[in-house]
C-alpha cells in the first residue's frame, strides 16, 4: 500500500512538472505576443508630441516654459566663449600641461601623492568653459544630423535642454559627462520617455547596457523613421540588431540578413 502511495505521489509531482512547464510556456508566449503589441510605430511615435518631426519644437518638454527660464546652478549657459576667455583656457592648458610634464620628467618616492598641478581657481574656470565648449559641440551635432532641429530656439534654452538630457544618464547610472548617445535619444523622444509607457521597452533595454543607448537609437530610426542605412553605404541588418532582440519588438518591415544586398 505504501509503495503504491509513493508510486501515485510520484505521477503526481511529474504532472504538476509538466503543467509548470506549459504554464511557464505560454506565459513566455503571452510576454512574447504582449511585447509586439507594444511595437511604437511612427502612428504611435506622434501621439503626445506637438508634431511628428524630430525637432525640438515637436518634443513635447518645448511646450514647458517653467524649466526654459530657470538658469543652472553654475550659470554654464551664460558664459561667452570670447577671444579673451578662449586666450586664457589655452593659457591655463598650456601651463598644466607643461607643469604636468615637468614633475613627471623627474623621479619621486613610490606611493608619492601627485601635487597639485593648477590652482583650484584656475581649474574651475577651464572645467567651466570645457563643459560649455561640450555644449556647443553637442548642439552642432544634433544639427546636422537633424536639419533644423533648433530653428528659433534661444542658445541658452538649447544648452539647458542638452544639460537635462545629459544628466537623464544618471538614472541609469551613467556619467553624464561620458554619454553623448542619451542627447540622442532624448532628441528622438524626448527627455521624459522613462515615464511614457509608450517607451517601456527602451527604457529597460537601454538600463541593462550603457552602449544599448546608441543600439535604441538605431533601433528607432530602422521601425520609426524607416532608415535604411546606419552609415552611407552600410545598411541596417539582423547582425546590427543582433544584442536588440529579444528585449525590443522586432521590426515589421524585414530586416535583411547578413550579407543582403
Amino acid at each position: 500500500m505504501r509503495v503504491k502511495l509513493l508510486f501515485a505521489g510520484l505521477i503526481l509531482m511529474l504532472v504538476g512538472c509538466e503543467t509548470q512547464q506549459t504554464k511557464r510556456y505560454e506565459t513566455v508566449a503571452d510576454m512574447m505576443r504582449a511585447k509586439q503589441k507594444a511595437y511604437v510605430d511612427f502612428e504611435k511615435f506622434k501621439e503626445g508630441r506637438p508634431c511628428a518631426e524630430v525637432k525640438f519644437m515637436c518634443l513635447p518638454e518645448s511646450q514647458d516654459k517653467s524649466w526654459q527660464s530657470v538658469a543652472t546652478s553654475d550659470h554654464i549657459e551664460d558664459l561667452e566663449l570670447t577671444p579673451e576667455v578662449e586666450m586664457k583656457y589655452k593659457k591655463i592648458a598650456k601651463q598644466w600641461n607643461k607643469d604636468y610634464d615637468e614633475y613627471h620628467s623627474k623621479p619621486h618616492p613610490k606611493g608619492e601623492k601627485e601635487p597639485m598641478l593648477i590652482t583650484s581657481l584656475d581649474k574651475d574656470f577651464f572645467d567651466k568653459v570645457d563643459e560649455r565648449r561640450f555644449l556647443e559641440e553637442m548642439e552642432q551635432e544634433l544639427e546636422k544630423e537633424f536639419p533644423g532641429f533648433w530653428k528659433e530656439t534661444p542658445k541658452k534654452v538649447r544648452y539647458r535642454w542638452i544639460r537635462r538630457a545629459m544628466n537623464k544618464a544618471k538614472k541609469f547610472g551613467y556619467d553624464p559627462k561620458q554619454n553623448n548617445a542619451i542627447v540622442d535619444l532624448c532628441a528622438r523622444i524626448g527627455l521624459d520617455f522613462d515615464k511614457d509607457r509608450k517607451w517601456n521597452h527602451i527604457t529597460k533595454f537601454i538600463a541593462k547596457k550603457e552602449r544599448y543607448i546608441r543600439l535604441a537609437c538605431h533601433y528607432i530610426d530602422y521601425t520609426i523613421f524607416n532608415k535604411i542605412f546606419y552609415k552611407p553605404g552600410q545598411p541596417y541588418t539582423t547582425w546590427h540588431f543582433r544584442e536588440a532582440f529579444p528585449d525590443l519588438p522586432k521590426p515589421k518591415r524585414p530586416l535583411p540578413n547578413l550579407g543582403d544586398k
